[in-house]
């Protein structure tokens, strides 16, 4: 995990692009299109280095469908890491990716599961994943078939300028889910939305 961390930390410091979208009321891009954008906080890495889970690790398996109940969505999920430049890869069109070059949900940590609000035929598959509330739970189900169930903590809304690194991306010692896509206002000129919508989960006991 410690080497994860640091493979998530070092090498994304990210916001999470939607890729390109439908413009609302507008031309759409051409189909394909993505784009990522990447940004550089100042991140003392000096707790990362030094973390050490009290925890013992579970043999968690790589995890094959999430199912949402609360805003409709039952998907199995795709597999996305870095892009040659570092970047992250972003899920194609209709598709829930786990970034599994972090954690793997049911570990100790921030798991993220990654979608697009919507494409130029419309709305996408974390469309309504502002909707969500606390408590709301979610289930990820496992290569070898076991259903961990999470419970939605909070949901957050954050310019992309203003990515809560620390809080999406830092260590854990319980086994904690992120699901983030894009959200607020649409810019025209980058022809991407202006925020993130960002929810936070924890495994459930």
């Amino acid at each position: 995990m410690f080497r994860n961390v640091i493979l998530i930390v070092a090498a994304l410091m990210l916001l999470v692009g939607c890729g390109s979208v439908a413009e609302p009321n507008g031309a759409a891009p051409a189909a394909g299109e993505t784009s990522v954008e990447l940004h550089r906080p100042s991140l003392r890495l000096d707790g990362v280095r030094e973390f050490r889970s009290t925890r013992d690790q579970r043999a968690a398996e790589p995890p094959e469908r999430v199912s949402i109940p609360r805003i409709g969505i039952e998907s199995s999920l795709t597999r996305t890491g870095l892009n040659q430049d570092r970047t992250l890869e972003v899920p194609n069109y209709g598709d829930i990716s786990w970034f599994e070059q972090g954690t793997v949900p049911g570990n100790p940590g921030p798991a993220a599961l990654l979608g697009h609000v919507d494409s130029e035929t419309g709305p996408d598959v974390f469309h309504r994943l502002h909707e969500l509330n606390a408590g709301d739970e979610i289930y990820v189900t496992t290569q070898s078939g076991e259903r961990l169930t999470f419970r939605v903590t909070r949901i957050e809304q954050h310019p992309k300028n203003q990515f809560p690194t620390h809080e999406v991306w830092m260590p854990a010692g319980k086994p904690e889910l992120r699901l983030i896509t894009c959200g607020g206002d649409f810019n025209h000129q980058q022809r991407s939305y202006r925020d993130n919508i960002i929810a936070f989960a924890e495994l459930a006991t």
